[in-house]
């Protein structure tokens, strides 16, 4: 009963705080030589930060929102997010390019010859746009297709956006690619591909996050209603995994350990990091958090 009411006690919310800090210190190059673990910590922690701060989004123009705050803090300007297999409309709930451009391209049904559809289809690996439109220019054969993407090219530099990033990751739900797209308006290639370096596995992360919270948090009415109840979602980050089974099991710290085959000193790392992104003082507070934003399930 004591441990009941510890999981309902309160706590604080300093999650996007945490996460501006360490993005921040990411970007700071030390002279000093780091141990491996101290990179793995700082990528844990930014990891789980985008879960619990996403997590925490109330309805989906918050989600949206907190989308663009993070991408912002990252140093670019507006994104796009999708699943390589939903439908075109489906792929309008999480943009922030112009609004124009993106009625200029559904109108024409550029989509059905867009390039980075049958590529995130069968790729994960990070690639810029330009790469896309240099194949279609530089292609032997001219055909609707290569017409199409170069037609796609003369339209995203009409509203000043010259080049874009896309990074991939498979869908939490094991159905397909999600993908990443991030841009500045009137940024040049070789401008937007400075700021893209060094941060092309912070980018990973938020990509991976965003899919996580939405699939768990907006099925219904966030790219394509794809998740169901009987779908069994992977549990990530490793902080994640810790609390779940902490949640679900009556296990002590030695036990979650064991189950999860790690040691007894990282599963006690992986619940700090968690109470240091939730803002909770304990670890019943911090389960109770993700319970409530929807990133575990409670089995009764």
């Amino acid at each position: 009963m004591s441990e009941n009411n510890q999981l309902l006690s309160e706590w604080g919310d300093g999650s996007r705080n945490r996460i501006v800090d360490l993005i921040d210190a990411s970007r700071i190059a030390s002279n000093k030589p780091r141990r491996a673990q101290d990179f793995s910590d700082s990528y844990s922690e930014l990891e789980f930060g985008y879960y619990a701060d996403l997590s925490a989004a109330n309805d989906l123009s918050e989600f949206k929102r907190k989308i663009e705050h993070a991408i912002r803090e990252l140093g670019f300007q507006e994104f796009s997010y999708f699943r390589s297999q939903s439908g075109d409309a489906d792929s309008e709930n999480l943009m922030t390019v112009s609004s124009d451009l993106l009625t200029d391209y559904f109108s024409e049904r550029f989509f059905e010859h867009d390039l980075i559809l049958p590529y995130a289809n069968s790729n994960t690996a990070p690639i810029y746009q330009s790469t896309l439109h240099d194949y279609a220019r530089n292609a032997p054969f001219d055909i609707n297709m290569t017409q199409m993407m170069k037609a796609i090219f003369e339209l995203n530099k009409s509203y000043g956006y010259h080049e874009f990033y896309n990074t991939l990751a498979k869908a939490n739900n094991g159905k397909g690619n999600v993908v990443l797209s991030v841009t500045i308006q009137g940024c040049s290639p070789i401008e937007l591909k400075r700021i893209v370096r060094g941060c092309e596995s912070t980018l990973q992360l938020l990509c991976e996050a965003i899919d996580a919270v939405a699939s768990r948090k907006f099925p219904n009415t966030l790219i394509g209603g794809v998740s169901s109840n009987d779908e069994v979602l992977s549990i990530n980050p490793r902080p994640l995994r810790v609390l779940d089974t902490l949640a679900n099991n009556d296990f002590n710290i030695i036990q979650v350990a064991d189950h999860l085959n790690i040691s007894v000193v990282t599963a006690n790392k992986h619940l700090e990091t968690a109470r240091k992104a939730f803002g909770a003082r304990t670890n019943y507070a911090a389960i109770k958090k993700a319970i409530v934003n929807g990133l575990i399930q409670y089995t009764t």
